[in-house]
Order: structure tokens, then sequence, then C-alpha cells
């Protein structure tokens, strides 16, 4: 198996997976390959890093590295935003619905909202962001 870096006549950019280098060229002469973005047949290779072999417990070191340093960046992002905000618990859809149209005070909250409240806020155009973890044990 090989991996292409392939783009489209738009210039978008994806990967593909061939038996070969042979098959990869059969499909594209065949117009078998489209582009996922705008499904042009207009395919050819993009440019790629070279794959370089390096020692596989490298890779598994600097990966680990990077996942630590990751979840380090979010405990601290979540401290602060714990810090900085008031926790309206399960009322958040009320209170961001109660500052935006000016009935209490204008404040940072955070808090819960069911699927059904965010979909209300969005289409009420009321800002709000989701926070990137579930519970206190994913930060």
């Amino acid at each position: 198996m090989i991996l292409f870096d392939l783009k489209c006549d738009k210039n978008h950019k994806f990967e593909a997976w061939f038996a070969s280098s042979v098959d990869y060229e059969k499909q594209l002469k065949n117009k078998l390959i489209e582009c996922p973005y705008c499904n042009s047949t207009r395919i050819e290779k993009a440019l790629m890093a070279p794959n370089l072999n390096t020692k596989t417990t490298s890779k598994i070191n600097k990966k680990n590295v990077s996942q630590k340093k990751l979840e380090r960046q979010i405990k601290k992002f979540r401290k602060y935003i714990e810090k900085n905000t008031d926790n309206v618990g399960k009322n958040f859809a009320e209170e961001a619905r109660k500052i935006y149209y000016g009935e209490t005070k204008s404040r940072p909250i955070r808090g819960e909202s069911t699927e059904k409240e965010s979909q209300e806020l969005q289409e009420e155009g009321i800002p709000f962001s989701r926070l990137p973890w579930q519970t206190k044990e994913d930060a």
C-alpha cells in the first residue's frame, strides 16, 4: 500500500491510499479518483514530505511528549476558564439569554445545556462556545 497527497484542479488537497503506483496511474487514467470536496476528477499528485524511517521508539516518545504537552495546555486552559467565569450549571441557556437580552449584568459564564438548548441559542444568534471537555476528569 502507498499513500499519496493529491490535489484537484481547484487546489483542494487530500490523501488517498493505493495498492501501488501502477494502481494509482490506472485509476487516474480511468478518472476513478475524485476530489472529496468538489468531486472533480482532474487530479494530480501534490508535494509530499519524504517518509524517512527512524526508530519507532523515537516516534512513540515524540508522540507521548506531544500528547502530554497538549494535556497540560488543556488543563491550564480549563483552570483559566474556571477562575474567570461563573458556573451557572444547568441554567446556562437561561442565563445566556438574560445576558444577551440585557435582563442581567453581562459577565462570562459557563455551564451545561442540552443539545436542543444549544440549537435554540444558535438560532437566536446568541454567541457561545463549547468547551473541549465533558467532565472534570477529561481536562
